[in-house]
């Protein structure tokens, strides 16, 4: 197979059966700090693949698409190609790590509620802290993909929280990759591993990199101890979350809007000088049940075409609900 990309601790090859899919092979490499700190450890790339495609199958039926297509060898599993977003989507419940050195916060401190940050794909850069609208001017990404990126990061945070909340272990934070294919979907893609996730139990102690980070213990007993909890719970037991979007609908510029200037008089005349113009639109709240994909995206596109809005005189707006 011809290698067409080697990170840190994983290769990928061109798969031989598909030009659309790739082969990923796991390493018993480890690394920290951006790569200052290196080692290799026995066993552990058969464990972050173990791991990885139990999280992966599991999300996937959840209704999250990923790139897993399937296991291969003991280190390898094969996926769908897709291009890697040059974006990290780190979703935090826990202070820990960068986090509390940023902002000063004790370490364990746990969040009102989840947290969703983008850091820039740059080793010499060291992966920096961006904003949303920092990448899409830069054009690392449209509007609508960071939304669909910190939407599907919610899910998975729900899916994964909950399934280790079964064992009695507290999901601190986790790192996670998206990739496009060729037609555009957006996938979520890489590994979900004790590399990219931070595991505590009821005192504090990890089971991740930490360990490895910190030069406190063994990350591949500590993987294993992952893998083994996982296998004793119950996914199907584990509840849905309520996803939801909205999709605005409202006047095209140009066109007149009889009930936003009935608005505005009223506003006028209840004190509100200042109001100089009241476009009235629609907004359709849509439930779910299941997370949001590309095809869904796709689907409502054309529904809002067909049925929530006049493509003549109105102009439509999907908007993810966090």
């Amino acid at each position: 197979m011809k290698l067409i990309h080697e990170g840190k601790v994983k290769k990928v090859f061109q798969d031989t059966q598909s030009k659309n899919q790739v082969v990923i092979e796991f390493t018993d490499d480890v690394t920290a700090g951006n790569g200052k700190k290196k080692g290799t450890i026995s066993g552990k790339g058969v464990l972050s693949c173990d791991l990885s495609e139990f999280f992966l199958k599991y999300l996937a039926k959840k209704g999250i698409q990923t790139h897993f297509i399937r296991r291969l060898e003991s280190t390898q599993m094969r996926c769908k190609k897709v291009e890697i977003l040059p974006l990290e989507v780190v979703v935090r419940n826990v202070a820990a790590g960068s986090f509390c050195k940023r902002y000063g916060i004790k370490k364990g401190t746990k969040l009102s509620s989840p947290l969703v940050e983008f850091f820039l794909k740059e080793d010499s850069l060291h992966d920096p802290l961006i904003t949303e609208e920092a990448a899409i001017r830069l054009e690392l990404a449209l509007e609508s993909d960071m939304a669909f990126m910190k939407a599907i990061a919610l899910s998975v945070n729900h899916y994964l929280a909950e399934l280790f909340s079964q064992v009695n272990l507290t999901l601190v934070d986790f790192k996670l990759e998206f990739g496009k294919t060729e037609d555009g979907a957006i996938l979520l893609a890489d590994e979900i591993s004790g590399d990219t996730i931070r595991v505590w139990n009821k005192k504090g102690e990890s089971y991740d990199k930490d360990l490895f980070r910190e030069g406190e213990g063994d990350i591949a007993k500590a993987y294993a101890f992952l893998l083994k909890k996982l296998n004793t719970t119950k996914p199907e037991n584990v509840t849905k979350r309520d996803e939801m979007m909205y999709v605005s609908v409202m006047p095209k510029d140009g066109i007149k809007n009889p009930p936003g200037e009935v608005t505005k008089k009223a506003l006028i005349r209840l004190g509100l000088s200042e109001a100089s113009e009241v476009r009235m639109g629609k907004i359709f709240e849509i439930h779910l049940s299941q997370p949001i994909t590309s095809d869904i995206l796709k689907q409502l596109t054309l529904m809002n075409l067909k049925l929530l809005s006049n493509p003549i005189a109105e102009k439509h707006r999907v908007r993810m609900e966090m």
